[in-house]
């Protein structure tokens, strides 16, 4: 990923909202908001106005039965709109409704999370859920889950709102709720083993970020079940998911692997995979990131928020995926012990099937054995590790070592906006087996 901005950009972006007059606009955790440009190209970044009341804890854009389009967001204790299709185009804005609804709007709540969903704006109210209609009527308490419960999430499935929520005494169970509109209570109630349900995203199938351990979960409201854990740990913000391609995006922060991480599938027949899509610009720099906010789709693009910590000095920013220049990619298989750990198996060679090797990229493999702590290279013909062979299809790698456990990985060396493309990793066995080698 590449920065688009880390000098205007002065607050952790907490919400992204694309908006309809074509720009993308920025909620920070200090109450500034900025707006990026629609030119995918060269997306400038602008600052539009400063919430006197602190951290913007929720914002979205919605549309009222008087065809005006409104920007909301909300602090604390209070929620704040501007129309936006009246082609007043001004900055700073000077049109905002600083104190649009300030009844019941709960200071004890985490976050203010706004989500279209069941035709009406819902706003995170701690225990309850607010609610604005397309009528412009606002009810601070719409729906009001158990009392000791805070809601953090809110997402839409089919005409049902769910929500993700955690206990305000921080104890280690988290729950999701559903909920339609015409009930008079919450419909559908299920536990999280974690601290807290901290985002919720649909895609395939309905999934949940739970807790700081890197947790993923699926839940039908029937079932709940641990599909993932990102090594190192770390979690996701309200604000922290989105979709790309099919794939769930999540923006993992406070671990070991900080960045954009991605769970699901493309094909009917493929299983679920999590992979570590991006790392990002400041990581690749060597600073610590220590926390990301948002995370959003422009134009096809990704966009992700950011903040670092080196030392005692503290920058924020956004970057996006670049459109041309290629990251280098790693790939790390599972263990496989072939249903027979008590025995030695001895891997000949891996052979690469990929596309033809665009000139100036080349490719490694990799190898582990018996839970090795580092991985090895395995060699080419010439007693190489790296294969560059352009236009070439297939690279075979020689190995040649017993083990009872093995790992294989590839390196993808790219150049430019070119990177290797491999379709097939085969690991030849020698027939021959020993139970002590």
């Amino acid at each position: 990923m590449v920065t688009v901005d880390s000098t205007t950009i002065t607050d952790l972006i907490n919400f992204f909202v694309n908006s309809e007059d074509g720009s993308t606009y920025c909620f920070g955790s200090a109450g500034s908001i900025y707006a990026i440009s629609g030119n995918k190209d060269d997306p400038a970044v602008n600052f539009v106005y400063n919430d006197e009341a602190g951290a913007i804890k929720g914002a979205s854009e919605f549309t009222l039965n008087d065809g005006l389009s409104y920007m909301y967001w909300s602090t604390a204790s209070q929620i704040s709109r501007r129309p936006m299709n009246t082609g007043e185009k001004a900055v700073p804005w000077t049109n905002v409704t600083a104190n649009y609804k300030t009844d019941k709007i709960s200071s004890s709540a985490v976050w203010h999370t706004m989500a279209l969903a069941s035709g009406q704006l819902n706003i995170a109210n701690a225990e309850g859920l607010a609610s604005i209609t397309f009528a412009d009527a606002f009810d601070p308490f719409d729906l009001n889950i158990r009392p000791g419960n805070l809601i953090n999430a809110i997402e839409e499935r089919d005409d049902y709102i769910i929500l993700g929520s955690q206990k305000n005494d921080l104890s280690e169970e988290g729950h999701i709720w559903s909920w339609i509109t015409t009930a008079t209570n919450w419909v559908q109630k299920k536990r999280i083993p974690a601290q807290s349900v901290n985002a919720l995203i649909t895609t395939e199938q309905m999934l949940c970020q739970a807790g700081d351990n890197g947790e993923l979960f699926y839940s039908d409201f029937v079932n709940s079940v641990p599909i993932a854990r990102i090594p190192g740990g770390g979690k996701v913000q309200p604000g922290g998911t989105t979709i790309l391609d099919d794939l769930a995006m999540f923006g993992f922060y406070g671990g070991t692997y900080p960045g954009i991480w991605s769970y699901g599938r493309k094909h009917k027949n493929r299983p679920n995979a999590l992979n570590y899509e991006y790392r990002l610009a400041a990581t690749v720099a060597g600073s610590s990131v220590t926390s990301i906010g948002a995370v959003t789709v422009v134009n096809g693009d990704l966009f992700a928020s950011w903040g670092t910590t080196d030392g005692s000095t503290s920058d924020y920013g956004v970057d996006c995926v670049s459109s041309t220049t290629k990251a280098n990619a790693i790939y790390e298989g599972l263990e496989f012990d072939g249903g027979s750990p008590h025995l030695s198996k001895t891997v000949d060679t891996i052979a690469l099937i990929m596309s033809p090797l665009a000139s100036g990229t080349s490719v490694s493999a990799k190898f582990k054995l018996n839970k090795e702590t580092d991985w090895k290279y395995a060699v080419l013909g010439s007693g190489a590790t790296t294969f560059s062979v352009t236009n070439a299809t297939i690279a075979l790698f020689n190995l040649g070592k017993p083990g009872r456990i093995y790992e294989v990985g590839v390196e993808l060396n790219a150049s430019g906006a070119n990177s290797p493309e491999v379709h097939s990793i085969i690991s030849y066995l020698s027939k021959e087996t020993f139970e002590f080698a």
